[in-house]
């Protein structure tokens, strides 16, 4: 039986990376975004010339009587040191092995994290305990979404903050009581990578068709409260109840706390970026939850600015920090990073408070949105960030 043609070892290290594949074929073409880097008999590669900006993707041929008989994909990026205060999955190197045979993710490990929840297009497939995981399942036919989270105790962080968060979360979990539904003191990680279908992915480079290049992309987050009214955990406050937006996920609803909504376009040589900022009422109630006041938050504290602008490559930043305009309370905060270019590759990261429920979704030329991320809330209480972050991010593997 001829051996699977698949990665069989892979190293990183500062500057340099390492992978090994299966030796069953005459020779070997390799190609690192899809510029050849190596042909020869030999079944490994060395690469030390890596840029640390961004993810990169090598192509491996296997070549018998002249023709190309398999093709495997790797979509990775170079191991570098991470500093205190960044995002702790803005270079957290992830890798997706793409075979005839399987599609394989790995990812540095996150220190204090014990365990990995996997989910395919949405669905929880298992736990694992390694950094990695094989799926065998899925037709070549068929694109993929996969998403991996995990929980890490706040006092495990890494950050200089959260040493001063940490002792903060104590307190915070002595006041509020936990519950099986609480983790007052965790932080939250979700990294998902979509993987397109593998009969296109993993054709021989010569063959490869130029693909659509995307003339527009759309960006929505929402912030918003799930319930129709909410009680005030500030006792202080004149207003003890506030409206909520009364809805669940949903990209096409008009109610929200904040909603922020990008578009970017990529005609004749040029690339541009337009956005749009919008606050949904603040509607106080009194004691018997009856109207009071209502406000509009300022858009003022969303700041968006546009990174490195190139023609075919649109990068962006949004910092947010908008609080309730009728009484004093933390604000909903949120960050995100975002690289988007003309050949449809996505990379997207950020974090956010666990307060209230955030929603972020993409469209790729007027196509549907896709689900980019989605968080509930543990009430309007977790604003303060002290309990811990919610951070994600975003990527795809065409």
């Amino acid at each position: 039986m001829e051996d699977l043609f698949e990665i069989q070892r892979m190293t990183h290290s500062l500057g340099e990376l390492f992978f090994a594949w299966t030796d069953s074929g005459e020779y070997y073409r390799v190609y690192k975004n899809k510029q050849q880097v190596y042909e020869g008999t030999a079944a490994k590669l060395t690469d030390g010339e890596l840029d640390t900006r961004q993810p990169f993707q090598y192509t491996i041929e296997r070549v018998d009587g002249g023709q190309v008989k398999d093709v495997i994909v790797i979509q990775t990026s170079a191991l570098t040191e991470v500093k205190e205060d960044e995002h702790p999955l803005q270079r957290l190197v992830i890798t997706v092995i793409v075979a005839s045979s399987q599609i394989a993710l790995s990812w540095e490990r996150i220190k204090g994290v014990e365990t990995f929840d996997i989910y395919r297009d949405g669905k929880f497939l298992q736990t694992v305990e390694d950094n990695r995981f094989i799926d065998r399942e899925m037709d070549v036919s068929d694109s993929v979404t996969y998403s991996v989270t995990a929980t890490r105790p706040l006092i495990d962080s890494n950050r200089k903050l959260n040493v001063s968060k940490s002792i903060a979360a104590t307190l915070f979990e002595a006041v509020i009581p936990s519950s099986t539904n609480n983790k007052p003191t965790e932080e939250i990680y979700t990294f998902t990578v979509r993987v397109n279908r593998r009969d296109q992915l993993l054709r021989p480079v010569t063959d490869h068709k130029k693909a659509k290049e995307v003339a527009r992309w759309k960006f929505r987050y929402a912030t918003f409260l799930k319930e129709d009214i909410i009680k005030n955990p500030n006792f202080m406050s004149p207003f003890p109840y506030f409206t909520g937006d009364d809805r669940n996920f949903d990209v096409q609803s008009e109610r929200f706390r904040t909603r922020v909504d990008m578009q970017g376009e990529f005609t004749a040589g040029k690339s541009s970026l337009t956005y749009t900022k919008a606050t949904g009422p603040t509607i106080g109630l009194n004691y018997v939850k009856r109207y009071k006041r209502h406000d509009h938050a300022s858009v003022d504290d969303i700041v968006i600015e546009r990174l490195d602008a190139k023609p075919t490559d649109i990068r962006f930043t949004i910092s947010h920090d908008v609080g309730n305009p009728l009484t004093a309370s933390p604000p909903i905060h949120y960050e995100v990073t975002g690289r988007l270019d003309q050949e449809g590759n996505i990379d997207l990261v950020g974090y956010h408070n666990i307060s209230p429920h955030h929603e972020i979704y993409l469209s790729l030329d007027d196509q549907e949105w896709q689900t980019v991320h989605l968080a509930e809330s543990e009430g309007l209480a977790y604003l303060s960030g002290v309990p811990g972050n919610n951070y994600w991010r975003y990527m795809t593997c065409d």
